[in-house]
């Protein structure tokens, strides 16, 4: 996805030491147990374009092998609590990875512990969906007010109004994005145009 629509009323709620690495650069890859859907074109995300929205529930509990930023009272959300909103993600390559020996590869891709991913990869059952992302981000955030529906442990919160997409740069240059994206699709036995979410 290359031309950005306007406007993304989507929010994907994440540690923020992850939406940190993903705005800078550092990671390239999301990893999902589900949420994932099998149709007539294949397999897709919920939303193939979100706002990256940073939490740091269970952040501590399990994980980072890079030490966040500290942040500015994201530990414990809270109604009219305000959230900084500063980078967009679109799904551009999606796989599915059933072998754990596979998993320990991705690691120049995220910032996860190698026990985070594992956990993640036996929970509940074996696997992991690899989302593969480009961000692009703005300097000054956008504060967002912390809504009833905002609250609590899910993945996907509604933005309204819709925020503007005007003014962001990429995390990554063409050539250096379009470098990651191929080594990740020959790492994965994929080619690098399968699942692409801009192609919707």
């Amino acid at each position: 996805m290359t031309n950005l629509p306007q406007t993304c009323a989507v929010g994907f709620k994440e540690w923020s030491g992850v939406c940190d690495a993903l705005i800078r650069g550092e990671q390239t890859i999301i990893l999902r147990k589900g949420g994932i859907d099998e149709g007539p074109g294949g397999f897709k995300p919920e939303h193939p374009l979100f706002w990256l929205y940073p939490t740091r529930i269970h952040e501590a509990q399990q994980g980072l092998r890079i030490e966040p930023e500290p942040p500015a009272a994201l530990s414990s959300p809270s109604l009219a609590a305000m959230v900084p909103i500063r980078g967009l993600a679109a799904v551009d390559s999606i796989y599915y990875v059933d072998r754990e020996s596979a998993l320990d590869a991705l690691e120049p891709y995220h910032i996860w512990t190698s026990e985070t991913v594992h956990k993640r990869f036996h929970y509940r059952r074996p696997g992991l969906w690899v989302l593969g992302v480009r961000v692009w981000s703005r300097e000054r955030p956008t504060e967002i007010a912390t809504t009833l529906e905002h609250l609590g442990c899910k993945t996907w919160v509604e933005f309204d109004p819709p925020l503007e997409t005007l003014g962001l740069t990429p995390a990554l240059d063409d050539s250096e994005w379009e470098r990651r994206r191929e080594s990740l699709a020959a790492l994965l036995g994929s080619p690098p145009d399968a699942g692409k979410a801009g192609d919707r």
